[in-house]
């Protein structure tokens, strides 16, 4: 390792491999959308017109003459105020006049894939989560989007490279595009979302190569070449939602040190009797402690974390992770989760 580039690392030497990842991310989304399925009835929902604008100016997310059929067409209209068009956006669903989901048809989930309304049942098609300013499908990774920009037609699964281009944005009725500070990359919701969906922000960014690794390492850890990068990225992303840390190391908001994170104002709950939430942080007792960010709750949670399980062939530094484990009995177990106050 490039003595330029080495890190002090507290996460385990052995991380879940990330095709074992992907073959029971399917699986796991089931149970976690399921649970927060239930929940829908729960949420308050505003007053205001229930709209999901589109990044088109003028068009809302529209089932097709208001059909309450198996698989029926969804697509863009121009925003009209009618039932079809009566959408409310969950943690984890798109929910239609409060009966029906969006759903990717037949509940694949491939690029591609066209996109209709179905009677919520938290499979995996149903499941979408902020991402930028569009919707993220995380069994397939792909995001809702007017195909070629066509109006009027029924929307499809796309590749999630044009979150800020109007094709994949859209924006519940609800919320402002951004928080007044601009703080939060065009994450919405409560602040356990915001923080859930700037983790995947980045490691979206870090899978894709679009940015190299070392900047990103570099920004998460505000320059310094040798410390625990799993605590500096907890710290910043819950800087960039909006929430910096007043008493991290650093610069006031970076901490770099896992067992500290918890005097950075948080709640302390017990792994074993506790469900978690979106935005929870997860203290593992493996050497030195590591953390890791919630980005999906339930009881089988998702975690987003800097990890050094991996190295990059490239850089010599430790991999970006997720992974659905709640222990790891050769380096350690989850002991708490910490929420935010």
């Amino acid at each position: 390792m490039n003595s330029t580039t080495q890190r002090r690392y507290s996460a385990p030497t052995k991380k879940p491999n990330k095709h074992r990842f992907r073959k029971f991310i399917i699986y796991l989304a089931v149970i976690v959308a399921a649970f927060l399925t239930f929940k829908i009835a729960t949420f308050n929902i505003s007053s205001s017109i229930p709209e999901i604008k589109s990044g088109i100016d003028g068009y809302c997310l529209d089932a097709h003459q208001d059909s309450s059929a198996v698989n029926a067409v969804v697509d863009s209209w121009q925003c009209n105020g009618t039932d079809a068009q009566n959408w409310i956006a969950t943690g984890s669903s798109l929910v239609h006049d409060k009966k029906s989901c969006l759903s990717v048809l037949n509940n694949g989930t491939t690029v591609n894939d066209k996109v209709v309304s179905n009677p919520c049942s938290g499979k995996p098609g149903q499941v979408w989560v902020a991402a930028i300013d569009g919707y993220e499908n995380p069994a397939s990774t792909d995001c809702l989007e007017i195909p070629n920009d066509q109006t009027n037609e029924q929307l499809i699964l796309g590749r999630c490279t044009h979150l800020t281009q109007p094709l994949e944005a859209w924006m519940p009725a609800t919320y402002s595009s951004q928080s007044t500070s601009g703080a939060f990359l065009g994450c919405r919701g409560s602040q356990g979302d915001k923080i859930a969906c700037v983790a995947a922000q980045q490691w979206i960014l870090w899978q894709s190569g679009t940015v190299s690794h070392n900047t990103l390492l570099n920004t998460y850890s505000d320059g310094n070449s040798y410390e625990e990068w799993c605590a500096d990225f907890v710290s910043y992303v819950y800087k960039q939602a909006g929430y910096p840390f007043e008493n991290g190391e650093r610069d006031g908001w970076d901490e770099y040190y896992a067992p500290y994170i918890e005097n950075q104002g948080f709640t302390y709950h017990s792994a074993y009797d506790y469900t978690p939430k979106a935005g929870d942080v997860a203290f593992f007792d493996y050497n030195g402690g590591h953390v890791e960010i919630v980005a999906v709750g339930g009881s089988k949670p998702i975690f987003i974390y800097g990890d050094s399980g991996t190295t990059d062939k490239t850089t010599g530094n430790g991999d970006m992770a997720d992974n659905t484990i709640t222990n790891d009995g050769t380096a350690g177990q989850l002991i708490y989760y910490l929420s935010p106050n």
